[in-house]
């Protein structure tokens, strides 16, 4: 029954659409570690982010949607459309009784290495979460900086009780700038960087915390929200966005004047244009103006073109970070980006 469910997801998925294979896709491989979800798609496709076209889940093994290191990928075909089937997914039997258990983590769409700072180090927050979001109002020692292992009183966090034997983590973040869009000059948010870690040792308002990792020293009226914040996952695969985006590289981290592959971007589109983790957009360069030597003083505007793709992996309301993905230039502040 599954076998039939299988290939009638086949047939429907085939008559939607089909994909660009490489002439030099491989007929079998197995996922190493190291790998990621996009290098494995841009073995196989032309136009990476059609993924989820190419890929078919095997109903018969366990996370059928999640690679493992070890697992062995076959490329097949019906009606002459190609199609990727995982064979074994990187699991081993510790006896006949046990369930399978992964060798490892399932491997990351993009490196984690390059994004780990920006999936907690650094937030977007709007106008109402920053004003509305728990904030220190003294330290039990009464001192203006908190450091590891002070108490500090927190006023608006009103946690419910946590279960019996556990507590509850925050994370501590300063606001340290605003994302304005260079042209227009429209607010896109604040920004907010990670200055340590707390827990909950009582509950009320104001409820007591204790910090636990400090990074920086702690000060009045920095704000405390729950780790993971906004919720995101990394369990995400490259994809086109499911509406169309139209918007703008507004910076890039760590005082960079340009980037290439393995940078991190800013785009100032978010959650209420519809982006999601793994959406891929494609990078033109911004309009560039040229003097038109035989009739001058007039200038031409050259056609922007294609320089790269970036994969976005965390949305916030109006902007989001994007990985660069690929590219075949430097990308800078204004570059466009848009559907792939």
């Amino acid at each position: 029954m599954r076998y039939m469910l299988f290939v009638i997801c086949l047939v429907i998925s085939f008559t939607a659409e089909a994909v660009l294979l490489k002439a030099d896709a491989p007929s079998r491989y197995v996922v190493q570690p190291g790998d990621t979800l996009w290098e494995i798609a841009s073995r196989y496709l032309a136009h990476p982010w059609e993924w989820k076209t190419l890929w078919h889940a095997n109903p018969h093994i366990k996370n059928p949607n999640r690679l493992y290191p070890g697992a062995v990928l076959e490329l097949h075909y019906y009606q002459q459309n190609p199609y990727l089937q995982v064979l074994s997914n990187g699991t081993i039997k510790l006896s006949p009784y046990m369930r399978p258990m992964p060798l490892e983590d399932p491997i990351p769409p993009i490196p984690l290495a390059d994004i780990r700072p920006f999936l907690d180090a650094s937030l977007v927050l709007d106008k109402d979460s920053l004003q509305n979001a728990p904030y220190i109002i003294a330290f039990t020692t009464e001192h203006l900086l908190g450091s590891q292992g002070d108490k500090a009183y927190v006023k608006n966090l009103c946690p419910p009780p946590p279960p019996p034997g556990t507590t509850f983590a925050y994370a501590i973040y300063r606001p340290c700038g605003e994302y304005i869009h260079p042209e227009t000059k429209c607010f896109l948010g604040y920004k907010v960087t990670l200055v340590g870690y707390a827990e909950l040792l009582q509950g009320g308002d104001p409820a007591t915390i204790v910090l636990t990792d400090i990074i920086q020293g702690t000060r009045l009226r920095d704000r405390v929200v729950p780790r993971n914040y906004p919720e995101f996952n990394l369990f995400f695969e490259p994809k086109t966005p499911s509406a169309r985006v139209k918007g703008d590289i507004i910076d890039l981290p760590g005082d960079y004047s340009q980037g290439g592959v393995g940078l991190v971007v800013v785009i100032d589109k978010g959650k209420t244009a519809g982006l999601q983790p793994g959406d891929v957009l494609g990078v033109y360069s911004r309009p560039v103006s040229v003097p038109d030597g035989k009739c001058p003083p007039n200038c031409i505007t050259l056609p922007p073109e294609r320089i790269g793709e970036v994969m976005v992996f965390r949305t916030f309301t109006n902007t989001s970070f994007a990985l660069v993905v690929r590219s075949i230039r430097a990308i800078e502040i204004l570059d466009t980006v848009t559907n792939p």
